[in-house]
């Protein structure tokens, strides 16, 4: 692949996992409104053993994505994976983690939208459930938006060297 060739399958993958990112946000957005204009009409009082089920699985959610994350984007991995697959494949690498912990991130706001739906009859503002878990996917979404500079600093460093310069050739 040539420089430009890699700069351009940079740039539109970059731009793939930030649409997403992107997304989730505006999903996390929504869910926000409509939890606090119509939060007393869409709660259905059920089991709060679910909600606190819900309550845990963000928990985990929001703590697996650190873990998640750290571990895919390790050195050690990507130095592997470009040595198997490429300077493509460590981009397509790049994206598919991005996606996947943003998608963690809409999931942790849709569960706090349920948490919404489902808050108990006492509870005189079921709104700010979706409040803080839309916080918690924001935190992640924020976690793990995806910097150009250090995609392109990570290709860099992670590419195999030009033949001709192991050699000696300028």
């Amino acid at each position: 692949m040539t420089p430009r060739d890699i700069q351009q399958e940079l740039d539109r993958r970059h731009r793939t996992a930030t649409l997403f990112i992107l997304l989730f946000f505006v999903l996390d957005l929504v869910l926000l409104v409509i939890a606090f204009l119509a939060g007393n009409h869409i709660s259905r009082p059920k089991d709060p053993k679910i909600a606190v089920g819900l309550w845990i699985a963000i928990l985990v959610c929001g703590l697996g994505v650190f873990v998640l994350r750290r571990t895919r984007f390790s050195t050690m991995r990507l130095q592997d994976i470009t040595a198997v697959k490429g300077i493509s494949g460590l981009l397509k690498t790049l994206e598919g983690t991005t996606i996947q912990v943003a998608s963690i991130g809409g999931a942790i706001g849709l569960m706090g939208f349920i948490i919404t739906m489902i808050a108990p009859p006492y509870d005189s503002s079921p709104w700010t459930h979706m409040l803080r878990a839309a916080g918690v996917s924001v935190i992640v979404l924020i976690y793990c938006y995806p910097f150009k500079s250090s995609w392109e600093r990570t290709v860099r460093q992670l590419a195999p060297a030009e033949p001709t310069a192991e050699i000696g050739i300028t």
